[in-house]
């Protein structure tokens, strides 16, 4: 069975706590078998209240081996066979370091910014899969004079299935759409562009006219309020 290896590390110029280096090693069985290890460095250095400070853990490596769903073989193995070659000699303080081993090769690949969105869209279904992290879960809300609607975006990285439900909250009827996987990073660029008040942000499902996201915890922002954004980036999602 084919096999492959990735090899990440972040540029010479981040600073800890932000330096990190991940390896994936995986066969392309039935499902994609993978092994997912992330080290955090040159932390030494650094307190426990800086850690924090900077949303960290005094501890925040992570190791996970399991399997992820034959949609995922598919996507890696097609990133893989596709990707073109680069020769480098040495790299450069904002380069990131990159090592690609497939079908009997090891090389940097040239489409880095390709590799740098699967390398995420892996961590986090891996960490959906470990329990690490709840899958992503967004409702927006539209309250204005006769126009009440409610949107719920949810979206599997396990599965890579991203599923819109529309509701008119006045008369109760639904609709649910199975989106393109590809729309998920028009929602997040949109969603999260903007400025989050979490000070200013209400506890409760808001009921007042205006326009209010959830970003799946207790808190509802209002755009213009708690959530500092052009509202038509919120409403462009709305109309998926």
């Amino acid at each position: 069975m084919p096999t492959f290896s990735l090899k990440y590390q972040t540029a010479e110029n981040i600073p800890a706590p932000f330096a990190h280096a991940i390896e994936i090693n995986g066969s392309f069985e039935q499902d994609l078998a993978l092994s997912f290890e992330l080290t955090y460095l040159d932390r030494e250095e650094l307190t426990e209240d800086e850690l924090f400070d900077e949303g960290f853990s005094s501890n925040d490596d992570f190791t996970w081996k399991g399997t992820l769903p034959k949609v995922w073989s598919d996507v890696v193995f097609g990133s893989l066979k596709s990707a073109n070659e680069l020769f480098i000699k040495s790299l450069e303080p904002h380069q990131d370091f990159w090592q690609v081993d497939f079908n009997g090769k090891s090389f940097y690949p040239k489409n880095t910014d390709t590799f740098k969105y699967l390398l995420e869209e892996l961590q986090q279904a891996v960490y959906e899969k470990a329990g690490r992290e709840a899958s992503l879960k967004l409702t927006f809300l539209k309250n204005q004079s006769g126009e009440n609607v409610e949107v719920f975006v949810s979206a599997s990285f396990i599965e890579r299935k991203l599923q819109l439900v529309r509701t008119n909250i006045i008369d109760g009827s639904s609709e649910t759409k199975v989106l393109a996987w590809d729309e998920l990073n028009f929602i997040l660029k949109n969603t999260f562009s903007g400025e989050f008040e979490a000070e200013f942000a209400l506890s409760k499902k808001p009921s007042h006219k205006g326009l209010f996201l959830n970003a799946g915890d207790e808190l509802w922002y209002e755009v213009g309020k708690s959530l500092l954004i052009q509202p038509n980036k919120i409403l462009k999602i709305m109309k998926l």
